[in-house]
């Protein structure tokens, strides 16, 4: 079964004085692109009060973007504490409906900013998901939810429209033990952070497959997700230092631009850049055959059917552009490095058997 390989669209003004239609229009020509060349989906995000990332909505970016291209859509991530579960869950259900089951909701905790205070619950509803993710799970499997916690109380209601269930109904980001095991405890799929190296991922992986085991789901390893920041370039050390500087210039503006729910300093711009040089394993980056190969490996270690690849870190619209563009080529050798993989495995395995 093929690897789909999705475009993760963080509608970017790389801080420049670009308006917001421009910005969409950029967002939109990467979609374009992506269907030309080879992407198999495309995946919003949702991001507040932050001109660098200006989509506020990932769902409504998603529905603009079912309806303007044949590709499936998925949410990276709606941020859970600023949406009610059960609006979460209706909303869903008619992007399912409508696409003809072309999305996928990626729901998340999101980051500890004041978008948390102005729009959701807070720092409380940052550190504790568990409430939301029950109701979103039971309202998207069953179609029907009863609030009974902390949080949210109300009499048992029946989701309309009437969800969709040909697969997961979600998948939960998770980055720590904790989102591992509580994805698994409720049988759903992960969404591994992109600033996670593979080996952690791959432990991830196990506490999530472990508890799933001991609450009795069967997993189809297949349906977690992996994600990366992404760069092609001509050759691997231009690549890497595309992403490098790319995302140490992200970080560094965005630390003097969005506000905390906990304060603590800005980063320098020296410590900006020292912190992205430390990230550059966990990330996608090289010329063509380095790039197959690392999404090959990756891909063979983690076992996973998706990867999210973010280019919008190579720090330009033209280097956006240029790795959207030379993706096809990637996924071709990637694909091939793969299944070469598994033929050795294959190989390996019957020459035991007889042996």
């Amino acid at each position: 079964m093929t690897t789909q390989y999705g475009l993760v669209l963080f509608t970017d003004s790389f801080g420049s004085d670009a308006g917001s239609r421009e910005v969409f229009e950029w967002a939109l020509d990467y979609a374009r692109e992506a269907e030309r060349h080879g992407w198999h989906e495309l995946w919003t995000t949702e991001h507040h009060f932050n001109p660098r990332a200006q989509n506020s909505s990932a769902l409504a970016m998603a529905a603009f973007l079912l309806g303007r291209t044949n590709l499936h859509v998925g949410t990276a991530v709606a941020v859970l504490p600023n949406h009610h579960p059960i609006a979460l869950a209706e909303q869903a259900a008619v992007l399912q409906h409508l696409s003809g089951d072309r999305f996928t909701l990626g729901v998340g905790r999101g980051q500890p900013l004041v978008d948390l205070d102005v729009l959701g619950t807070g720092l409380a509803g940052f550190r504790d998901v568990g409430e939301s993710v029950a109701l979103l799970d039971d309202a998207l499997r069953h179609g029907r939810a009863k609030g009974d916690g902390e949080r949210y109380r109300f009499d048992e209601v029946a989701v309309m429209p009437a969800p969709e269930r040909s697969g997961p109904p979600f998948a939960l980001a998770s980055s720590s033990p904790e989102s591992a095991r509580m994805a698994g405890e409720r049988g759903l799929p992960v969404l591994l952070s992109p600033f996670v190296d593979v080996r952690t991922k791959r432990a991830l992986l196990d506490e999530h497959a472990a508890a799933a085991a001991e609450r009795g789901h069967r997993l189809d390893p297949r349906d977690n997700i992996d994600s990366a920041y992404f760069a092609v370039a001509d050759d691997t050390p231009a690549a890497r230092e595309l992403l490098t500087t790319g995302i140490a210039e992200l970080n560094h503006q965005l630390a003097r631009l969005v506000t905390p729910l906990v304060p603590c300093p800005a980063p320098t711009a020296d410590q900006a850049r020292a912190e992205a040089a430390e990230l550059a394993d966990c990330h996608v980056a090289g010329d063509v055959a380095d790039c197959a190969a690392q999404l090959a490996d990756r891909t063979a270690a983690l076992g996973v059917g998706r990867v999210l690849l973010m280019p919008e870190g190579a720090g330009s619209r033209e280097a956006t552009l240029n790795t959207i563009r030379r993706a096809r080529e990637v996924f071709t050798q990637a694909a091939y490095g793969l299944f070469n993989e598994r033929a050795v495995r294959g190989s390996a395995c019957t020459a035991t058997e007889h042996s």
